[in-house]
């Protein structure tokens, strides 16, 4: 979220989050399945001052992706996780962006930058930008684009979900409570693509990030106080816990062993944490050991 924004809504927020930090403080004592937090690496990169989406590639699960939101340059970032260097650029052209709130491959090893941001609920339609996977190196790219519109009407989202069987959601930002949307299968270029709100899906309120885990049962959520696991049959919470604060919180991205999520945070420095889900929430079917897919 963009920091004018973030001023703006301070007032409205700070009620809401009291409460619910209470209300996870209290919950918190009593939960013994709480997980282990680990710092991986730091990134310090000047470029990455307001990072708000991670995703591992899938090519190479050593390195992941991440974007700036609203008032940046349209550039996906490549990142090597371990130390948090920057090792690669992929700047959008050919389009215009509002705001990148979301990056998510699906299981053809497409990558899709989500231009879904939306603070004041005045967008009509979003986005959806598909290429290849970048990897490493600096190139300029111009996606395919898909445009969407939400059924129910304008929303604000930062969360784009990739079901490893296929298929795509979008989990809107709302302070007492999310929505989920569920995409096309296909989706056209060459139209304006409809949203379906899914009812009766558990969704937290302020949703920055998701991801599925890889045998596809579950997805994890980040709000800017934890994370919470849904079961991705009937989109009912099974799990949630605070994390430690390590800066804003924004983004989230599964592991392909399907035993622990990184997290990342808007800002600089802004750390890359790994966080271990209990072994009652991790994936069922665990990636094979080298976690790389050959999608050649």
């Amino acid at each position: 979220m963009n920091p004018r924004h973030r001023r703006a809504l301070i007032p409205g927020l700070l009620v809401v989050l009291l409460v619910v930090v209470l209300v996870t403080a209290l919950a918190r004592e009593a939960r013994a399945d709480e997980p282990s937090v680990e710092q991986v690496s730091t990134v310090t990169d000047a470029r990455l001052r307001e990072s708000s989406a991670l995703v591992l590639s899938k090519r190479d699960p050593s390195l992941a992706y991440t974007v700036n939101d609203s008032g940046n340059e349209p550039v996906v970032f490549t990142i090597e996780v371990a130390s948090g260097d920057v090792v690669g650029s992929t700047r959008l052209v050919g389009f215009d962006v509002v705001d990148v709130e979301a990056l998510a491959i699906d299981r053809t090893g497409k990558l899709w930058v989500a231009d879904i941001g939306d603070n004041d609920a005045v967008r009509a339609t979003v986005a959806l930008y598909a290429l290849d996977e970048p990897v490493l190196g600096t190139k300029q790219v111009k996606p395919t684009r898909y445009r969407v519109r939400y059924a129910d009407g304008n929303t604000d989202a930062e969360a784009l979900l990739a079901d490893p069987a296929g298929g795509m959601s979008i989990v809107s930002k709302g302070l007492l409570g999310g929505q989920l949307y569920r995409l096309p299968e296909r989706l056209d270029p060459k139209t304006v693509n409809v949203a379906e709100p899914i009812a009766d899906a558990q969704i937290p309120a302020l949703v920055t990030d998701g991801d599925f885990l890889p045998d596809g049962a579950s997805v994890v959520l980040r709000t800017y106080l934890g994370i919470h696991v849904l079961d991705a049959t009937t989109w009912e919470e099974t799990w949630s816990s605070p994390i430690p604060e390590g800066g804003q919180s924004e983004s989230l991205a599964a592991e392909p062993n399907g035993i622990s999520v990184l997290v990342g945070s808007e800002g600089l420095p802004s750390p890359i944490r790994r966080v271990t889900l209990p072994e009652d929430q991790r994936a069922a079917m665990l990636a094979p050991a080298s976690g790389v897919i050959d999608l050649d």
